[in-house]
């Protein structure tokens, strides 16, 4: 029996991409496999991590210390092997701009120092300035009327004035702080296997959660309790 060209021909397409079917998982597989085992034991995540925050801090956009991380990560990608990895220029419009350095003292009515931090991209001063201070502290969610009038009647405190925006903090004074560490018994009564396990009554059965107390499996059959009700109302 005689085959012709045409039909081998395709036998053999067939067979070769039989073989290529085949031959496709397994080489996923092992593509799969590597990109897992460089996560899972040769991760730099954190090493980067590191570097980013610990190394360069804060990369305020127009700062110095965003322009160095961007060229430490130009650097590391090209390490890497990639290529062409640099930083591109863009111009947002602004300045750069860094906190260098800022202090404050109280000189009236007291002598103290202050404790604050600058606005990003607050102009620096001429040197040392001296002023009254105002504490402004804008409306709530205010519309563009009541903005424009609280600007107004504030305009002579601020014209010539150290200004201070927001209010205040107010640290609560505690003479009796808790404790910070917790009793050994109530701490072994939280990860007894041994506490008894509460009975179920149905909801309304009057257990709350004063009485259970530590026992955190009571807590939790709590919890379920009152879900359950939720669900059947």
């Amino acid at each position: 029996m005689k085959i012709s060209k045409h039909f081998r021909f395709i036998a053999v397409t067939v067979l070769v991409a039989l073989l290529l079917v085949s031959v496709a998982p397994a080489q996923q597989r092992d593509v799969y496999d590597r990109i897992r085992e460089e996560g899972t034991k040769n991760s730099q995540v954190m090493k980067h991590l590191q570097v980013l925050t610990d190394v360069y801090g804060p990369r305020l956009t127009g700062s110095p210390q965003l322009k160095a991380a961007g060229e430490w990560a130009a650097r590391q990608m090209t390490e890497w092997g990639l290529k062409n990895a640099a930083l591109e220029p863009w111009d947002w419009g602004h300045v750069g701009w860094t906190s260098e350095r800022a202090y404050g003292f109280i000189t009236s009515p007291v002598q103290d120092s202050l404790v604050f931090e600058v606005l990003a991209w607050t102009p620096s001063t001429n040197g040392v300035v001296k002023g009254k201070a105002f504490n402004m502290v804008i409306p709530d969610r205010p519309t563009q009327e009541e903005l424009t009038a609280y600007f107004d009647s504030v305009r002579q405190n601020v014209r010539g004035s150290i200004v201070f925006y927001g209010n205040p903090g107010v640290v609560p004074v505690n003479l009796n702080p808790p404790p910070k560490r917790t009793p050994d018994e109530l701490a072994k009564q939280r990860v007894n296997p041994d506490a008894p396990a509460p009975q179920f009554q149905g909801p309304g059965s009057g257990t709350t959660a004063a009485d259970c107390g530590a026992n955190y499996r009571c807590l939790a059959f709590q919890i379920w309790a009152v879900d359950w009700a939720r669900h059947a109302v």
